[in-house]
């Protein structure tokens, strides 16, 4: 704005010295005014020759999670092997992602003789995967006098981008499956026998399940791995039927979904649980519980709302997969009426399901059908032999970030 400002003024006195020196007839004044619009020519000159004969090399984290700071690098190289003054480069990246707090790249000089890089930090507030392209350049002269701008076309720079876990509390019904009550009241085996076996430690394991004595005969670290809960297997699964996600872009039930599942996979798989999501998986493999948390979040950054069947149908169909013991989480926005009957035969084999309900009809401050979390449908859910629960939403991050 200051630089227009200059330039604008520069070329009014420019104009007006001009206008005196031909009323007065002086080469003085004109010899001024014909500098003064060389000065101009020759910073426009500059400023378009600043942001001409560049490219870029984008270097994009793979995954990032949800709200945190992420840092982008530029890699700039000139074509051109002239003297640059400073650019700032600005990343479109969309409004698909929700980028927040997005600093602005340092400004950068390029030369040909190696690229330079720049960087810039941002929030990424919308889950799943985000791709963009392009770059807009903005450079000056020298002086400042005049600025210009150049869009460039880019490689698609990609990012998965994970749910950030969401606390949340429930409260396991009583006798919920095999084993997995044993994992908030833990397992005794009686006085002198201990409760845990020793295992090759895995990066990603707390230093606090070191086991010191092993480890020190072994000549190897050693952990502890306690068989609280290891008979316990957990599913998740989601409403994703067309029409169940209401609520804002970026702060969806369904967002509010992966989030509180994201906090309690960690929850079940550092107690040892087995969880499983059928819906995205077919045959999870086995792997160390932090890897295996990575991976669910994958899994559900990934998670739409695009499918023709409900929650009961698909609940119909993968019932041949799920273990008999488990307990089945379901998180569903919207009341499903098929879902009673659904679960009758997963009861039969010992299945306890849990549904996960949130309130539909708070989304957006409009309301779309029957609400899960409504009197009518929690009536039903535990009259069909269930217990539901209610979970918070919208949540007061989510509509910060909205």
């Amino acid at each position: 704005m200051m630089s227009r400002i200059a330039g604008l003024t520069i070329t009014a006195s420019a104009l007006f010295l001009l206008m005196v020196a031909i009323m007065l007839g002086s080469a003085a004044l004109f010899y001024m005014c014909t500098a003064m619009i060389l000065t101009l020519a020759a910073s426009r000159l500059q400023a378009w020759l600043s942001v001409r004969g560049l490219h870029f090399e984008r270097i994009v984290p793979e995954t990032a999670i949800q709200g945190e700071r992420i840092q982008v690098e530029i890699l700039v190289g000139s074509d051109l092997r002239i003297r640059r003054p400073l650019i700032t480069v600005r990343d479109n990246l969309g409004a698909k992602i929700g980028a927040r707090s997005v600093t602005p790249s340092l400004p950068i000089a390029p030369s040909a003789e190696q690229p330079i890089r720049t960087q810039y930090q941002f929030r990424p507030m919308r889950r799943g995967r985000h791709s963009w392209k392009g770059v807009q350049v903005s450079g000056t002269d020298a002086l400042g006098l005049v600025t210009m701008t150049k869009d460039y076309e880019t490689e698609t720079a990609e990012m998965l981008v994970l749910p950030a876990p969401i606390p949340v509390s429930v409260d396991l019904p009583a006798g919920a499956g095999w084993g997995l009550n044993d994992l908030t009241s833990g397992l005794s085996r009686g006085p002198g026998i201990e409760p845990y076996g020793v295992r090759e430690y895995i990066h990603g394991d707390s230093l606090r399940f070191v086991h010191w004595r092993s480890s020190a005969r072994a000549g190897r670290l050693l952990v502890r791995e306690f068989e609280t809960g290891s008979n316990a297997s957990v599913v998740f699964l989601f409403q994703r039927s067309r029409g169940s996600e209401v609520g804002p872009l970026g702060a969806t039930t369904l967002d509010a979904m992966c989030g509180h599942a994201a906090y309690l996979a960690e929850r079940f798989l550092r107690e040892g649980a087995k969880l499983e999501l059928p819906q995205l998986e077919d045959q999870p493999k086995t792997l160390a519980p932090h890897e295996r948390y990575r991976q669910i979040l994958h899994l559900l950054a990934e998670l739409e709302a695009n499918d023709a069947r409900s929650l009961a149908q698909e609940l119909t169909e993968l019932a041949p997969r799920i273990a008999t013991g488990a307990v089945a989480f379901l998180f569903l926005a919207l009341a499903d009426p098929g879902l009673v009957s659904a679960t009758h035969a997963l009861r039969s084999r010992n299945i306890q399901v849990w549904p996960l309900l949130y309130d539909a009809s708070v989304a957006g401050g409009v309301r779309y059908g029957e609400s899960a979390a409504s009197e009518e449908n929690i009536l039903r859910l535990q009259s069909g032999g269930m217990s539901p629960s209610v979970l918070p939403y919208p949540l007061e991050s989510q509509e910060a970030s909205a």
